[in-house]
């Protein structure tokens, strides 16, 4: 994983804050598996109106693979018509 200067994602997702408690939205509680201790510390994403969400770094790992298989670097890629 590689992360920012400040400790976070370089990637960084949308969540929609319906599904998250409100720990969660305050960043207080990891965002995939809602451990409060210790305090998640890496910026993994935000929310609509750009508030900033936390995740541990097991969860942060795990969120932010999905997101780096799926790119292709852009010579690879093909236009469909």
């Amino acid at each position: 994983m590689n992360w920012g200067p400040n400790r976070t994602a370089r990637n960084t997702l949308t969540f929609d804050p319906e599904g998250l408690t409100r720990t969660q939205r305050e960043g207080d509680a990891c965002v995939a598996c809602h451990k409060k201790w210790p305090r998640p510390r890496i910026r993994i994403g935000r929310l609509p109106d750009d508030g900033a969400l936390f995740a541990c770094p097991e969860c942060a790992d795990a969120l932010t693979q999905d997101l780096q298989e799926n790119v292709y670097p852009l010579h690879q890629r093909v236009a469909f018509s």
